[in-house]
């Protein structure tokens, strides 16, 4: 029996099912979408192929299946996601308590709605959250109506996204806990796929965000993506709103001096391996001008091994003054988050994770982090700091810091998820003082019930 296909919001981008999600794809069994969070009516769409298909499904699968029993159609025009969440650790001491509500459905024919809230209760503030009640802080990220037919969709109001292949975070807009307010516009073909994205970043100081990308999808093998971005403030331009102009052209052709940013994006499935990269062009010197080139990039790899055993390794670069804009209100960031790589600039990242998959339940797994911080910032650009157009990478005194994680996940009657870590980690020149280091215990605990 197909599952009712009547969903419009997001999975959560730290639920555990994305996990299963992840090696369902590397098995070959789901598409991997270059744009994230999944949708839930993208979601059953898969699982129902997979129901057709059963026959191909081994014991791990099922399993893996049945723990995204919860996104099954409550109602026949009307559904609801929540995640209770608990997570404990231990050094430094942090106790948190979560409850994420997602709901949607039908309005009309081609019309649905969306809508996403999260409450969060912890003993350290989210200092880059909204404003806190009681040590309550509530994250409403999604809220928005779509409009949708064969080949073409329309979102119009608020919902997370990150662009990119990278499993984590993008190079050009990560996932933010409050979302993006505007409108994401998603035209499929055959072998083809364009979005198209604005959103009003800060209304206060008319600061905006426009965002389109042109991909080649060839499905089960390979997609290949140009995306340009651009951020502007003190005034709307208009033709920013235009989904098929050249952005750079259109900043060009107007006199503004806006700050605009190119990507490419690849990634290749071959057997049951996922080879991905991202580039990121935020200037480049194509002539004898004497200022540095700002570039950016990731490369991974997500590969499933002995039919169980997932693995992730991923390398990200960012280099000093990426992010950096001469006019400080064209700086890429939103509420001190950068829009971007999370750590902002000068930075480089090295990380391995291990998950084994089985029919049993219980996944064990491991974490290797190596992340090095240098004293660049996206707030001070070259133009104001100065100094060779190449200086040392990463710069000034770097905070680096190297994590190890062990543990395991274990999923029981399709709606309780637990997930325990120990570890240690190391830092050398905490917050850029040269000689401060640190040395602690890592201790989490993490309970997640979806119904």
């Amino acid at each position: 029996m197909l599952l009712f296909i009547i969903f419009a919001f997001t999975l959560p981008v730290d639920s555990p099912i994305m996990d299963y999600i992840d090696y369902l794809q590397l098995r070959g069994l789901m598409d991997t979408p270059s744009i994230r969070p999944y949708d839930t009516d993208w979601v059953l769409h898969q699982i129902d192929r997979l129901i057709i298909n059963e026959t191909q499904l081994n014991a791990t699968d099922r399993r893996v299946i049945s723990g995204l029993a919860s996104l099954t159609a409550k109602g026949d025009d009307f559904t609801y996601l929540l995640h209770l969440m608990g997570i404990y650790e231990r050094e430094p001491l942090f106790c948190c308590g979560a409850l994420d509500e997602r709901f949607g459905g039908t309005l009309l024919p081609h019309v649905k709605f969306s809508h996403a809230m999260r409450i969060r209760r912890a003993n350290v503030l989210d200092t880059l959250g909204p404003k806190p009640w009681n040590n309550f802080q509530t994250y409403l990220n999604e809220g928005l109506v779509r409009l949708q037919w064969d080949k073409v969709r329309f979102d119009l109001g608020r919902r997370n996204i990150s662009w990119g292949p990278g499993a984590t975070h993008s190079l050009l807009l990560s996932s933010d806990p409050s979302g993006y307010d505007g409108f994401l516009l998603t035209i499929t073909g055959k072998y083809f796929e364009f979005h198209s994205m604005f959103s009003a970043l800060d209304a206060a100081r008319a600061k905006f965000l426009s965002l389109h990308r042109l991909g080649l999808d060839l499905k089960g093998f390979l997609n290949i993506g140009f995306s340009e971005a651009l951020v502007s403030a003190d005034s709307l331009e208009p033709s920013y709103l235009n989904p098929f102009f050249p952005f750079y052209l259109a900043q060009w052709s107007s006199g503004r001096d806006d700050n605009v940013m190119w990507s490419l994006d690849a990634q290749m499935r071959l057997l049951n391996s996922i080879f991905y990269g991202e580039l990121l062009i935020d200037d480049y010197m194509y002539e004898d001008d004497p200022y540095p080139n700002k570039l950016a990039y990731q490369v991974g790899l997500r590969s499933l091994i002995c039919r169980g055993l997932v693995v992730h390794i991923n390398y990200t670069f960012v280099d000093k003054w990426v992010y950096t804009q001469r006019k400080e209100q064209n700086i890429y960031a939103r509420r001190e988050r950068c829009l971007g790589y999370p750590l902002g600039n000068d930075a480089d990242e090295l990380s391995l994770k291990v998950n084994y998959i089985n029919a049993s339940g219980l996944f064990p797994h491991l974490a290797l982090r190596y992340l090095r911080k240098g004293e660049g910032t996206i707030y001070v650009p070259f133009e104001e700091e100065g100094g060779p157009i190449n200086p040392p990478f990463p710069s000034g005194v770097v905070d680096e810091t190297l994590e190890l994680k062990v543990g395991a996940g274990y999923l029981f009657r399709r709606n309780f998820h637990l997930r325990f870590d120990i570890g240690r980690q190391w830092r050398s020149n905490v917050d850029h003082v040269a000689g401060a280091d640190a040395d602690n215990w890592l201790v989490d605990l993490m309970l997640s019930v979806i119904l």
